[in-house]
């Protein structure tokens, strides 16, 4: 007999697991014949679900440096569900006398309380979660445009929206069993009472933590620099920045703990009900629960670390720079045409970047071989009071710049730029 699977199985086994109950599920519908349109739409979802789970398995299996761990509660549930669907298909059949190939009770097969067509849209957010996952961990290593991107970042909009309508149902499902045995107002059924204003009470804080979350994110904050003064204009919102960071990070931190209370209140509430099947039913929903919370966390952040830039340039002693220094995926190009150009791309801390900048002006930039122009090794030192309006700062970060002469017009002074923060 097989080991059960987990949540602490690996990602590879917890992916063959889905993938193998989602195929089977798969045959066992096709074996039967004369099914009506909503079985027939449950059967192509979940071949495009096969599809998607086949290639997560190969990627797991493939790959080391690729992290999918956010997948294991969603792999598990989707494969528990799909397991658990096909057992009920098949007792469903069993009970009507059918040989399996004339079996016309899908009116009556129900997964949790709804139908077929619920359970399709059930499926489709696992498979748009994994797809969204295994995008967003290998877009450092492909090809993404601008329209891919969109639609990626369509993709997860949408994927929300259909996970939080399912999250607004299982909620409903629960306050129907929460109200049906916590009603009496004796008191054996004070403690029943009690978990049901407390789950109440948790649903409640998420949602001001999601609300007050979504409000917060709305904000555009530009970020400061390290190297602006504490002391300059910018220091309100220095301050403000920073604090609406800590504000994220701490109602993030209360979500899942109220998650985790909420699971736990979910689980107490089914040890005290007496009808077995009724407490099957709750741990399937309260699993179901927190797949889809979860689910919504991965789809919420999935492009938002994403930057595609074009960089083009004409000229002589061009310096492009193309790199993140927050953590940021950057798709893009550089390009530029003329004498002396330089080209920097990849992921580079900020210091790394300002000391290149730094490196590069000190250094001087190529001569590019116009006879009126003076050599870097003749070129006369750029006054500290010539250098970007005495701006000590700008001096600090990029350098002295260079002073070229020119016999068609006056002396310029030019400096290599810093990139823009990605």
């Amino acid at each position: 007999m097989a080991e059960p699977i987990s949540l602490v199985s690996g990602l590879v086994a917890l992916s063959a697991f889905a993938f193998k109950s989602s195929v089977t599920l798969y045959n066992t519908i096709q074996s039967f014949r004369n099914y009506p349109k909503d079985v027939r739409d449950l059967n192509n979802e979940l071949q495009a679900l096969n599809e998607v789970l086949s290639s997560l398995t190969e990627t797991a299996d493939a790959t080391t440096d690729v992290d999918l761990s956010a997948l294991h509660l969603p792999l598990l549930r989707c494969g528990n569900a799909c397991k658990e669907f096909e057992q009920k298909l098949l007792k469903c059949s069993s009970r009507s006398g059918s040989n399996g190939m004339s079996f016309r009770g899908w009116a009556q097969l129900k997964y949790l309380g709804d139908s077929i067509d619920s359970f399709r849209h059930m499926l489709g957010g696992y498979k748009s979660t994994i797809i969204l996952a295994l995008t967003g961990a290998t877009l450092r290593r492909s090809t993404l445009t601008v329209a891919s991107l969109d639609k990626y970042r369509n993709m997860a909009k949408t994927t929300t929206i259909d996970l939080e309508a399912r999250l607004e149902v299982i909620d409903g499902k629960l306050e129907s069993i929460f109200e049906q045995h916590a009603t009496e107002s004796d008191s054996e059924n004070a403690e029943l009472r009690a978990i049901k204003d407390d789950r109440l009470s948790t649903t409640k804080c998420l949602e001001i933590c999601a609300q007050l979350l979504d409000h917060i994110n709305r904000i555009p904050l530009r970020p400061v620099s390290r190297g602006r003064s504490p002391t300059g204009p910018m220091n309100s919102e220095r301050i403000t920045t920073e604090g609406l960071m800590e504000c994220k990070e701490t109602l993030s931190s209360t979500t899942a703990r109220l998650e985790r209370h909420m699971e736990g209140l979910i689980d107490q509430f089914g040890r005290t009900m007496t009808s077995e099947e009724g407490a099957a039913e709750l741990a399937t929903l309260r699993e179901e629960w927190g797949a889809a919370r979860h689910c919504i966390d991965i789809c919420s952040t999935a492009g938002k670390n994403i930057t595609v830039i074009d960089n083009y340039t004409t000229g002589d002693n061009a310096v492009q720079f193309l790199v993140s220094t927050k953590e940021k995926t950057v798709h893009g190009r550089n390009r530029g045409y003329g004498s002396g150009t330089m080209q920097i791309g990849g992921h580079l801390s900020d210091e790394s970047v300002q000391q290149i900048s730094r490196d590069n002006s000190r250094h001087g930039l190529p001569n590019i071989r116009d006879p009126g122009l003076p050599s870097r090794d003749n070129s006369p030192p750029v006054p500290d009071d010539a250098v970007a309006g005495s701006n000590e700062e700008f001096r600090k970060r990029y350098g002295r710049g260079l002073k070229l002469a020119s016999k068609s017009v006056p002396d310029i002074i030019i400096s290599s730029r810093g990139p823009a923060d990605c």
